[in-house]
């Protein structure tokens, strides 16, 4: 039993067993998403990517031009029911397994990550940050 992470086009492959909690904006737990203005200001920073300097994607350019795992962790950290919510998770979590899950494919550095690192070293959660691979049957 863990706290796990996916990715949205893997959600119909989990295992039935798998508790699933979206944590996207506008699909009922906003509080661990990131804010409209941090998602805008990325895409902002991914529009002017222009290649080269170390960055392997548009995307991982503005993940580091807006600092977005220390905003983002600094907003969960201080928001009292983003914590709430971790916790809460978290202590299912030890029952069976639940997965984050958002839009963010592996190849992309994505909040769920952070939320699970916050877990752990918040409310000691059992976490498992390996990427779910379904079973061929």
């Amino acid at each position: 039993m863990a706290l796990r992470q996916t990715y949205l086009s893997m959600k119909n492959k989990l295992p039935a067993d798998v508790e699933v909690v979206l944590v996207m904006r506008g699909r009922g737990n906003d509080e661990l998403a990131p804010s409209k203005e941090l998602l805008d200001e990325v895409n902002g920073w991914k529009a002017r990517f222009e290649g080269g300097g170390g960055y392997e994607t548009p995307y991982h350019f503005a993940w580091a031009q807006s600092d977005f795992a220390e905003r983002f962790t600094a907003k969960v950290r201080n928001d009292e029911k983003a914590m709430d919510r971790l916790r809460e998770l978290s202590e299912r979590a030890r029952d069976h397994d639940v997965c984050l899950v958002c839009y963010e494919g592996d190849d992309k550095p994505c909040h769920r990550h952070l939320l699970l690192e916050i877990a752990e070293k918040a409310f000691d959660a059992e976490v498992d940050r390996a990427p779910f691979v379904p079973v061929e049957e």
